[in-house]
């Protein structure tokens, strides 16, 4: 079915010498030597492969998509049994923005924290579990959150024994459904909120992971998509959309970006054969990601808010990977929509459908727009849904003065967050306690 190493090993992005298995990479998410961890060898799927899973579920894809990377480190039956467990709600593609079917929206919000990037999180704690877990009776999930990756984070995690999620968010911009999820009290969550922005809770975090006393205290362990597991457990949405449009369909996805893991993803899915003939990474005002492509110049900058809050990144993580990836390989455009585009927007298909765009997916709807009249040689363009739009209330009542014109699907208990300021002492003290853990 497909070709690949013995063994599963990681190289850093910045030092071809710094390598590492996926113990190695679990308790050390950033490499000793800078840069990122990705894999040394990128597997090939056979020719038939869209063709053997066209009808096949989504567990079942992704079992076969990770199998390279996973399985001779798990063993297919555990690797199994972490998609079953991990991917255990709907992924539908849906036109009804668009009815003539042109642009699509990928749906990846069905999940428990109704936003894509449950896919990955919980990938990450059921693979670290079984990896980790004998040696280790109790993990620490550190993670840093402009909104989505906090609830997934949680979500995964909570009452997992042995496993306690610590998750930083900034006190300002994240929504009231966004922090309820986060910050609701529960066994195996300590929710940190910080009086700065997302890249100070960022900067918190690198800090802690590259802070020898406490790894060797108790190992921390990232669920940011820093981390390669997570990153290569996105991989499978780029073959689930290729197998849902016709085939021989000439197809752009068009992905909602801000740490650029999920664009990294598919750009992987690409030099990995699989054929996606437009590739366009969705930013708000905050990246730097379409003026290092247009000019060769990467300036990061300190994130101000938008109505696409969860892409509210200035220093993307993930920038290393997207370029070595894009390097010689398959073109990735980058463009910037504004928020009053993606209000524009979001009011424009609403109106003409009926259909409901999250701020983040209706930066990703404008940018396929676009896409469409640059490329009228594309047959579809697909776009990644990736949060439900009732998680955003506030943004629903500046588009269309109704905070409720989407409907939540789950509870929001009220937040019980510890408050600190942007100091890592503090952040300290919490991962040297017991706090969270059962």
């Amino acid at each position: 079915m497909s070709s690949r190493a013995p063994k599963l090993e990681f190289v850093a992005t910045a030092d071809a010498s710094c390598r590492g298995g996926l113990r190695e990479v679990l308790l050390s998410p950033m490499p000793a030597k800078g840069g990122l961890w990705v894999p040394t060898t990128i597997p090939q799927l056979s020719d038939d492969f869209l063709a053997a899973h066209r009808e096949t579920d989504y567990a079942t894809l992704a079992e076969a998509v990770m199998a390279p990377y996973f399985a001779d480190e798990l063993g297919a039956d555990v690797l199994r049994t972490v998609c079953r467990e991990a991917f255990d709600f709907p992924v539908p593609l849906t036109y009804a923005g668009d009815p003539a079917g042109r642009i699509g929206v990928l749906e990846l919000f069905h999940g428990p924290s109704a936003a894509f990037k449950d896919f990955a999180v919980r990938t990450l704690v059921r693979v670290t579990a079984r990896v980790l877990a004998d040696d280790f009776p109790q993990l620490t999930v550190l993670a840093a959150t402009s909104g989505d990756t906090g609830a997934a984070v949680t979500e995964a995690c909570a009452g997992v024994p042995g496993v306690r999620a610590v998750v930083l968010y900034p006190r300002v911009g994240v929504s009231a459904v966004q922090e309820s999820q986060i910050a609701r009290a529960r066994p195996g969550v300590v929710a940190l909120s910080v009086d700065g922005t997302f890249d100070d809770c960022q900067a918190l975090v690198k800090r802690a992971l590259a802070d020898a006393a406490l790894q060797a205290r108790r190992p921390l362990l990232t669920a940011n998509s820093i981390n390669p597991v997570r990153l290569i457990a996105q991989v499978p949405f780029a073959y689930h959309v290729r197998r849902l449009v016709a085939a021989g369909a000439k197809l752009g996805i068009v992905v909602p970006s801000g740490n650029l893991g999920n664009v990294g993803a598919v750009q992987l899915a690409r030099r990995m054969g699989l054929p996606v003939e437009a590739l366009v990474a969705a930013t708000n005002v905050n990246s730097p990601l379409p003026e290092l492509f247009a000019t060769g110049a990467y300036r990061p900058r300190r994130a101000q808010p938008t109505a696409s809050n969860a892409m509210d990144i200035g220093a993307p993580n993930n920038l290393d990977r997207l370029l070595a990836w894009r390097a010689g390989g398959p073109a990735v455009e980058a463009v910037t929509v504004d928020d009053a585009t993606t209000l524009d927007t979001m009011r424009r298909v609403r109106a003409a459908t009926g259909y409901v765009l999250c701020p983040h997916s209706a930066v990703g709807w404008k940018a396929a727009e676009d896409l469409r009249a640059r490329r009228p040689d594309l047959d579809q363009v697909v776009v990644f849904g990736t949060a439900h739009p009732a998680k955003f209330p506030d943004v629903l009542e500046q588009a269309f003065g109704d905070a409720h014109a989407a409907t939540f699907p789950f509870a929001l208990p009220p937040p019980a967050p510890l408050r600190i300021a942007n100091d890592f002492e503090a952040v300290r003290a919490v991962l040297t306690s017991e706090a969270g853990f059962r």
